[in-house]
């Protein structure tokens, strides 16, 4: 189907009683991610999405941990700005939901075969340094892992 019927579809269907409060909030969760997107680093819109908006609780899905773990550094400063635009939320829960990112997901993955990243000396160095300071841990181990593993390149 050509995307102007398809519009003029959901145009019909959004005017029919049954569906008209569903495309209501259909488009003002829309309207709402378009905001959100504004708020947060570029680099974080397509690994995030709004979830709802339940008993003044913001949801946000995260593709991964790591986009979670951005997020919820952010989210103290993102809930305030959110408030001082009439949002009414009090809180923002994070949660990852990695299956609603798989298209994003494959595209990044095309990325990383185009090229491939290196790590300078200088970055061996300072991962080496912080490696020796640490106390016996898996997060050592896990440095020290990554390094012998980049000094072949």
């Amino acid at each position: 189907m050509a995307p102007h019927k398809v519009d003029a579809y959901f145009d019909l269907l959004g005017k029919t009683p049954e569906y008209t409060h569903l495309f209501k909030l259909a488009q003002k969760l829309r309207e709402d991610q378009s905001i959100f997107f504004k708020l947060i680093p570029v680099q974080l819109t397509q690994h995030c999405s709004l979830g709802r908006i339940k008993d003044n609780r913001l949801t946000i899905l995260a593709g991964n941990g790591a986009i979670a773990a951005k997020l919820k550094q952010i989210s103290p400063s993102l809930l305030l700005k959110l408030q001082k635009l009439g949002w009414e939320i009090t809180a923002i829960h994070i949660a990852v939901q990695a299956d609603s990112f798989s298209r994003n997901q494959e595209t990044s993955t095309n990325h990383r075969h185009a090229k491939k990243l290196t790590l300078s000396q200088t970055g061996k160095a300072c991962l080496k340094q912080l490696a020796a300071t640490l106390a016996d841990s898996e997060l050592k181990n896990t440095i020290q892992s990554f390094v012998k593993k980049h000094s072949s390149d």
